[in-house]
């Protein structure tokens, strides 16, 4: 377990070290105390070379007791000792600090094998631990076999401190200023173990280079003075001197581009762990914009080293050359300019703070951080000389926070045929631009309630200001106080154009709900979805008008208290009462604000009223369809809003909108295809082939059908169905409805279609045999049997159960030409259109008749009735007789067109 083996040596200073270890291991037959170890520091360093020195048992640091000649460490444990139990183990490791006994060596053994004291817990009697194996060699860390030690660790050698240096990111390549103090050169990072280093002498050499990236041949290192080196805190810890113009040595990179040096004869201590430190300087004014230094050092090459513990001389590493970040000579230097955003846009009168323009104030070129107290800005209006009052308040911002206030507030009073120029004066201290940064500031202005539509206004900036920027004062260095020379980009700015008000278009939205089946009672259905789009400023909507449309099919009864609520996603912000007419307003709207250029989205939804044969307030069939009422915009009893900006009336433009409704039932049905269990054809006449298979659950209710329809066709008119039948199932495991018939068929006698017992499919009229059959429609009517195929009865799915259902038929005449294939298709008809109610001779929906053979009669003549179905609204029994049956129109799950065709194909 010894880890000495990793390491031969260790610096002075090293803490909490493993010198050696062991692990103890009891045998099978008993438990056994560990009571003691006594360590043999067989290496030359002296105790007073180690602190700290501890045994550790399962982190428990235990003392260690130190003989008079420095050798033996002993750890007695306490009480009878450590208790190990049968087959398990202890480790025993023995650390401590490095504080001295450089080139001493460390080597704490197990010198004979009752150096460990162990005894059995059962019987009490001293255990000595076997002979170790290995007869030969020294510090090994192995258990020998008759030699002293028993146990001989590995040794490490106490070192002395050592020392690395590198580069640092703490000073970066950047811009640095001409004729200032403190300006950045280069920094370095020292990492030292063992003992804090003294340095005598640290020298980096000086690369200059003008801007071509040549040798500069002007200005040197001797242009470089008051150069300091600093640590991490800023203190100065060698320093300042002066650059000179030649090398004395190679301290540096190689090569004839260097240029002079600075060296510290100082002599600088560099303590224990990671510490970066930083050169500063001042550059002359032999350098000029765009002049590169960069400076570099071998550490090798440094001045003697010597470690402050063991006073050892020390090797500075590395023995390579490090080069530091480049910098760059720069003087002040600030570039003013107006942003493309915001982009030209309308602005409303009586609008706050509005954004008229951005300035980029640019210090990327700068040599120093710049300080800007005032800046000179373009201003112009277009359609009238008078427009310049219109905008009031005026002001800076930097961020969200104003830089000009009180007397600083600009409040434009005129300007010129071409604009007039403007200053801002920003507030005390001014603003500051980083030296390699840009700032954008902002500049606000309100807007007056009364202006003229159409108004045009700019803030810009004047180029001109260059031609006579070293009179301008409004930008100086931060440090050197000196004034800098703008460079200003000229621009009009981007125009913005006054409006009295808003706008506000109404329209139905993309998201508004479709036509679908509801049962009465549901309550917050979605009815439609009506878009608000605004333009110009932000629109407070304050009411809504709407109306009931197809008043034929829908009143103010099928709502709950005629009532619908309006919403902003999850939040109710109104609601509307059809008291007793199809149109209704809004109850004033809260916080429905529809964005500048944006738009909103308000959702109506209602509760529908039940169906009830005591009190009759909605009827099954009833077509519920709110919409927008586009042509009542009054502010009394119409749809308008108010400008938050102008505080101006907005009425909305858009007419009516075209919601597709939903249709109240008292309940309905849930279609859902199934799997048929094979979709091969065998050769030849197979009887109960499974061509169809689908489910109808009941919603909301009892439900009735009353007619099915399916239509068949096959590849070759010598490939025929036959026989067909509808087959109803209480499970998926097709369990027979008994309740109907004993054998599930609902159509009783396989009649189809109002026939008994079709035989075969209709054949092309004078087709040749190979040719495809035409699709026919088999009609499935429900039928007990008790007048043959006269579809006297309907099929009841109780509320909330699932019926299953299979239609079968015979195939006849499969593969009946050889090497022909012949294939099948299936499906279940739906419904293209609702039907048409004929009310008048049949009454409403939901009203049961009192003429026999009435009600069902004009669904099933109807061109869409391929899928017959009652809601059974009334409590009474249900009758084919009811005025109470629509057709498969929507009906969830049934398409209009058909369920999914099944696909039948011969093995041939």
């Amino acid at each position: 377990l010894d880890p000495g083996a990793n390491a031969t040596s260790k610096e002075i200073g090293t803490t909490g070290y493993t010198f050696s270890s062991v692990k103890v291991t009891a045998g099978s037959n008993e438990k056994v105390y560990l009571s003691s170890v006594r360590w043999y520091q067989s290496g030359s360093a002296a105790s007073g070379d180690l602190e700290n020195v501890k045994t550790y048992v399962d982190g428990t640091a235990y003392d260690v007791a130190v003989s008079s000649n420095g050798k033996y460490y002993t750890t007695t444990f306490p009480d009878k000792g450590l208790l190990i139990d049968k087959g398990f183990s202890k480790e025993l490791t023995i650390k401590g600090d490095i504080a001295g006994g450089s080139a001493r060596t460390i080597d704490f053994d197990l010198n004979k094998r009752t150096d460990l004291g162990v005894k059995g817990e059962t019987y009490g009697y001293g255990i000595t631990p076997p002979n170790g194996d290995t007869t030969s060699g020294s510090d090994d860390g192995n258990f020998h076999q008759s030699s002293e030690p028993w146990y001989d660790a590995f040794q490490v050698t106490v070192s002395s401190g050592t020392i690395t240096v590198s580069t640092s990111s703490a000073v970066p390549a950047q811009n640095v200023a001409i004729n200032l103090a403190n300006q950045p050169l280069a920094s370095f990072t020292t990492n030292v173990k063992g003992e804090t280093i003294s340095i005598a002498a640290i020298a980096f050499n000086v690369y200059s280079a003008n801007s071509a990236g040549t040798k500069n041949a002007i200005a040197t290192a001797a242009d470089i003075t008051n150069v300091a080196m600093y640590d991490e805190n800023g203190k100065i810890v060698a320093g300042p001197v002066d650059g000179t113009a030649t090398e004395s040595d190679n301290n540096g990179a190689t090569g004839t581009n260097y240029y002079g040096e600075i060296r510290f004869s100082d002599t600088v201590n560099f303590p224990v762990g990671l510490h970066t430190y930083t050169l500063k300087g001042k550059f002359g004014t032999d350098f000029v914009n765009n002049d590169t230094v960069t400076a570099s050092t071998t550490p090798r090459n440094f001045g003697t080293a010597t470690g402050l513990t063991t006073g050892n001389t020390i090797t500075v590493n590395p023995n390579s050359a490090l080069t530091f970040s480049q910098m760059t000579i720069k003087s002040g230097a600030l570039a003013i300019s107006v942003s493309s955003a915001p982009a030209a846009q309308t602005v409303i009168a009586n609008t706050s703070q509005f954004t008229f323009a951005n300035y980029i104030l640019n210090g990327t070129a700068s040599g120093e951080d710049v300080r800007v107290t005032s800046l000179p800005v373009a201003y112009d209006a277009v359609d009238s000389s008078a427009a310049a009052t219109d905008l009031t308040n005026c002001q800076m911002y930097d961020g969200s926070n104003t830089i000009t206030t009180g007397s600083n507030v600009v409040n434009p009073s005129a300007i010129g045929s071409s604009g007039s120029s403007t200053t801002f004066t920003f507030d005390s201290p001014g603003l500051t631009i980083t030296k390699g940064t840009t700032k954008t500031i902002a500049l606000k202005c309100d807007v007056l309630g009364n202006v003229t539509a159409n108004r045009k206004y700019f803030w810009g900036i004047d180029g001109a200001l260059d031609d006579t920027a070293s009179t301008y004062t409004g930008a100086t260095g931060l440090t050197s106080g000196q004034t800098i020379v703008e460079t200003v980009t000229d621009s009009m700015g981007q125009a913005m154009t006054a409006q009295t008000g808003g706008s506000l278009v109404v329209t139905k939205d993309t998201s508004s709900p479709g036509y679908k089946i509801v049962a009465a009672g549901t309550t917050n259905v979605e009815l439609v979805k009506i878009r608000f789009a605004a333009a110009n400023e932000n629109i407070d909507l304050k009411k809504v008008a709407l109306e009931l449309t197809n008043v034929a099919s829908n009143s103010p009864q099928n709502l709950v208290g005629g009532k619908v609520t309006l919403w902003d996603g999850t939040t109710q912000v109104g609601e509307a009462v059809f008291s007793t007419s199809d149109f209704a307003t809004s109850s004033s709207l809260t916080g429905f604000i529809v964005p500048r250029n944006g738009a909103k989205v308000l959702t109506v939804k209602g509760d529908l009223a039940g169906i009830s044969t005591d009190d009759v307030v909605a009827r099954s069939g009833d077509l519920l369809v709110v919409n927008y009422d586009g042509d009542s915009v009054a502010l009394a009893n119409g749809t308008y809003g108010v400008g938050v900006s102008s505080g101006n009336n907005v009425t909305p433009s858009g007419s009516d909108t075209a919601a597709s409704g939903v249709r109240i039932m008292k309940a309905y049905p849930i279609l859902a295809k199934l799997s048929v269990p094979s979709n091969s054809l065998t050769s030849g006449s197979v009887s109960g082939k499974a061509l169809y298979r689908f489910s109808i659950t009941a919603s909301n209710g009892d439900i009735a059908v009353y007619k099915w329809s399916f239509s068949v066709s096959s590849s070759s008119i010598l490939g025929t169905t036959s026989t067909y039948g509808l087959y109803t199932y209480i499970d998926s495991a097709d369990t027979i409805d008994s309740t109907f018939t004993s054998d599930g068929l609902i159509n009783y006698g396989n009649c189809v279609n109002g026939r008994n017992n079709v035989l075969a499919t209709t054949a092309v009229p004078g087709g040749a045999a190979g040719e495809a059959d035409s699709p026919i429609l088999i009609d499935i009517y429900p039928d007990k049997g008790t007048t043959a195929c006269a579809a006297t009865t309907t099929y009841i799915i109780p509320s909330g159960a699932t019926r299953y259902f299979t239609f079968k038929a015979s195939t006849i005449g499969i593969e009946a030409i050889s090497g022909v294939q012949t294939s099948i298709s299936v499906d279940l008809e739906g419904d293209a259109a609702y039907p048409v109610l004929l009310t008048g001779t049949y009454g409403p929906m939901g009203v049961a008749s009192s003429t026999a053979g009435g009600g069902i009669g004009s669904i099933d003549t109807d061109t869409n009735n391929d899928f017959i179905w009652s809601p059974i609204s009334t409590t009474t029994a249900n009758s084919k007789d009811d005025v109470d049956w629509t057709n498969g129109y929507l009906v969830p799950g049934l398409p209009t067109t058909n369920m999914t065709v099944e696909y039948f194909t011969s093995t041939n």
